[in-house]
C-alpha cells in the first residue's frame, strides 16, 4: 500500500488518485511517511505555532504588568512648594495677635524637639501667601506658620506648646512690649493661613 503524499491516507497501489483529497499518487515511494508539507503536517505545525504565540503573549503581558508600577512610580516626582509667590491686593485687617488655644495639643512629635532655626514659611513677613503656597501643610503646621508671624516680632505666647516650640528657634527673642501690630502683608497672611486652617 502507498500513502498519499498530501493527506497521508493509505491508498491501494493501483489507485492513481487519493480517494480522500484527490491528489495524484506516486507508486515509486513505497512505505514512506507523508511529506512534511502535507496538509496534516501543516495543520499540526499551525497548531504548534498558535500555542507558541499564545504562551509568548501571556508571558509578555505578565512582564509588562509587573514592571509598569515601578516605571510609573519612577516617573512621578513629589510636588514640593518651597517658593512663596502671590499677586494679590492687600486688604488690611485689624486682627491682633491671637493664639489657637483649642488646638494646643495638636503639635506633632517633630515640633516637640526644636533644634532647627528655620521657618515654616520663610517669607511670610514679606510676600503675600496664596492657598497654593500652604495647601501642602497639615493643620498643626498651619497653626505654627500662623503664629510664626507673631513670633518674628517676639510675641510672648501663653500656650505652653507654642512657647516651647518657638523658644527653641534661634531667631525667636521674646519681647513682652510687642503690641501685636503687624504690617499689611503679615495681617493678610495670618488671615489666609487661618482660613486654610479652618477649612481642614
Amino acid at each position: 500500500m502507498n500513502s498519499c503524499s498530501n493527506c497521508g491516507r493509505k491508498v491501494n497501489k493501483s489507485s492513481g488518485f487519493c480517494p480522500n483529497c484527490g491528489s495524484r499518487i506516486t507508486t515509486d515511494h513505497k512505505n514512506i511517511s507523508p511529506a512534511p508539507n502535507s496538509r496534516v503536517e501543516k495543520k499540526k505545525s499551525r497548531s504548534k505555532n498558535k500555542k507558541i504565540v499564545a504562551v509568548g503573549s501571556i508571558v509578555g503581558m505578565l512582564a509588562v504588568v509587573s514592571v509598569t508600577p515601578f516605571v510609573v512610580k519612577g516617573l512621578q516626582k513629589p510636588v514640593t512648594k518651597t517658593s512663596v509667590t502671590a499677586a494679590k491686593k492687600i486688604d488690611p485687617s485689624t486682627e491682633k495677635a491671637t493664639e489657637n488655644k483649642s488646638e494646643s495639643s495638636n503639635l506633632s512629635p517633630e515640633s516637640s524637639k526644636p533644634s532647627s532655626s528655620d521657618y515654616i514659611v520663610p517669607t511670610s513677613n514679606k510676600r503675600l501667601l496664596s492657598l497654593d503656597d500652604i495647601d501642602i501643610l497639615p493643620k498643626w503646621q498651619l497653626r505654627l506658620a500662623r503664629n510664626e508671624i507673631y513670633a518674628r516680632h517676639g510675641y510672648v505666647f501663653k500656650s505652653k506648646d507654642l512657647q516651647t516650640y518657638f523658644s527653641g528657634k534661634s531667631w525667636y527673642h521674646p519681647n513682652p512690649s510687642f503690641d501685636g501690630s503687624l504690617n499689611d502683608v503679615e495681617r493678610q497672611n495670618v488671615t489666609t493661613i487661618k482660613a486654610r486652617e479652618d477649612s481642614l
